[in-house]
């Protein structure tokens, strides 16, 4: 899964020596620390932020926006428990930000409750220690989404196997270095700029208060509200196909933004108003264009939306905008071949169940893939390093250990792009994922393709595993391999004590976005046994990373854990 984690968090002083363009700048006080029980183990930082923002709108004022809490000076909360803490300047912007927070509820059952702050609180929060702060020949913009694009390519890679190498030491059982003799090092991304495939893309203004489009320059949270346009910054992981459809739903934006011709804004989250929200653009290998446009239908005439539709049309499928598609990535191929728009409101995105409206071309784009093809569609996972995942897939092959009497279990399996690409090298594929829309791409895939050793189910993983075990002939049960590739947040524990209570898997392909929930769901596979984690355990045998995500500090880990003898 891609790493989509909040960059405005902060990083230990010990460290920040290792940050390109970070500089630390104090350690902040604890005299006003505050410490609520949100009831939420598993949401992260960020979503928590989404929660906020979500359930606490700032006010529809015409002001400077200012943060949601006022004085704020760090916010930190762990996935692995419900608390989160935040530190203030004085007593009365914590009391304020104390009395904000009571009104929220966890699932609109449980309300979330301050929590005495104690001293252990006190000492971990204050090693906390730095800020990460934009030096003064750091662009803007680049520190948002292309944190190290300051950084020379062989330091990113050290800094990602250094980073790699802390995480293997975490999970492992190991003692001294032997953990750096399973880590195979940190392959590089065959492509170092205009590596996305996705993007999305928010309409708003500028620091120079300009409409554009581009990336929102922080948290609102925090009080951030304008973006950095990817039409006047260089932005270098956003690929140059992706910035002609920005700039050319730029050029419709200006046409109805006269008052005579509809008055027709971006959209402004000081005042929660604006007709153009979103722009989500996706091209494949042969440089064709996918995009949904995000606008609020309800707030203008159905004539206005009709007009707007119409030129649209017009301009997506003109020959000015496919020349210099085609001349942008050298392929005669490129051209939009799909165009979708749905309506939303409020300031997060639309849910991604909202309907989509076909506007002209294709439902789904092709993306071609370990010489498979897959059909996307506008709200379906994959991979924005097209490149990248080849290289990871050939190497998860031969860490696996993949046999052609191999059961595969690919778990969290998405629209199947693991199961399917590795379909060729074992007996069969069972694949199980929550989202019902991506088992049916999965299904579709693996139709298109000829494949005929799959089967993909819909429901939770703990929920559906021991029926599938239990169903699999004598010889389907001998040879297991379990593939992990979860979200942000990982898996469950109830997936974990399966996984770990099932004998017959043999081997766990663990595929990390982010780290900290890599560390935090081995130990349950790899501890010794007890009434919850019943059979034998697992040990980290092998691990290697890949370079996804050029120029940020992400990075995606493989690691394998395999059954041990007795």
């Amino acid at each position: 899964m891609e790493n989509t984690s909040s960059n405005d968090e902060f990083i230990d002083i010990a460290t920040a020596q290792d940050e390109p363009n970070v500089e630390p700048l104090r350690t902040h006080s604890n005299d006003n620390l505050l410490k609520f029980d949100t009831h939420d183990k598993y949401s992260t930082l960020a979503a928590v932020k989404k929660m906020i923002m979500r359930d606490l709108p700032p006010p529809k004022t015409n002001e400077p926006p200012q943060p949601l809490f006022n004085g704020l000076l760090r916010m930190a909360k762990s996935p692995q428990t419900p608390l989160l803490f935040l530190a203030f300047e004085t007593p009365e912007h914590r009391a304020a930000a104390a009395e904000l927070l009571g009104t929220m509820t966890f699932r609109k059952k449980k309300p979330w409750h301050e929590v005495a702050v104690t001293e252990r609180d006190l000492r971990l929060t204050y090693k906390g220690a730095g800020r990460k702060r934009e030096r003064a020949d750091e662009a803007p913009s680049q520190s948002k989404v292309t944190q190290w694009v300051g950084c020379p390519m062989e330091e990113q890679l050290a800094r990602k196997k250094a980073h790699c190498l802390r995480v293997m030491k975490t999970i492992t059982t190991l003692k001294g270095s032997d953990h750096e003799k399973l880590f195979a090092g940190v392959h590089p991304s065959p492509e170092q700029s205009g590596y996305r495939n996705h993007v999305q893309l928010t309409f708003g203004f500028t620091d120079a208060k300009e409409p554009s489009i581009g990336f929102l320059r922080g948290s609102v949270v925090e009080g951030m509200y304008t973006i950095d346009s990817v039409l006047e910054k260089d932005i270098v992981t956003v690929n140059v196909l992706a910035k002609l459809i920005a700039e050319a739903i730029m050029s419709v934006y200006y046409m109805f933004k006269p008052p005579n011709k509809g008055g027709l804004e971006v959209y402004d989250k000081t005042k929660d108003k604006g007709f153009w929200r979103r722009l989500q653009v996706r091209h494949n290998t042969l440089g064709e264009v996918m995009l949904d446009v995000e606008v609020d239908m309800e707030s203008v005439s159905t004539e206005v939306v009709d007009d707007v539709k119409v030129q649209l049309s017009g301009i997506l499928q003109g020959s000015e905008l496919r020349a210099k598609l085609c001349a942008a990535c050298g392929k005669d191929t490129a051209a939009v071949v799909s165009a979708h728009y749905h309506h939303g409101t409020g300031m997060n995105p639309a849910p991604p169940e909202t309907t989509r409206h076909l506007l002209l071309g294709r439902s789904t784009l092709t993306e071609r893939l370990s010489g498979l093809q897959f059909e996307l569609s506008p709200t379906s996972f994959f991979q924005v390093n097209t490149a990248g995942m080849e290289l990871l897939l050939h190497e998860a092959v031969a860490v696996a250990e993949l046999r052609p009497s191999t059961t595969l279990l690919d778990l969290c399996c998405g629209t199947g792009t693991i199961g399917l690409s590795l379909a060729k090298y074992v007996k069969r594929v069972i694949g199980i994922e929550l989202v019902e829309s991506a088992v049916h791409d999965a299904r579709r895939n693996a139709e298109r393709n000829g494949i005929c050793n799959t089967t993909f189910h819909c429901g939770r993983v703990e929920h559906l595993l021991p029926d599938i075990i239990s169903q699999l002939g004598p010889d389907d049960r001998e040879d297991i391999v379990a593939v992990l590739d979860p979200p942000r947040a990982g898996v469950t524990p109830t997936v974990l004590k399966w996984i770990r209570g099932t004998a017959p898997i043999r081997r766990v392909v663990y595929i990390s976005c982010e780290q900290k929930a890599l560390e935090r769901d081995c130990p349950p596979l790899t501890k010794p046994a007890t009434k919850a984690y019943r059979e034998t355990p697992f040990s980290v045998v092998a691990g290697f990373a890949m370079d996804l995500f050029p120029h940020t500090p992400h990075v995606e880990m493989v690691v394998v854990l395999a059954r041990n003898s007795n």
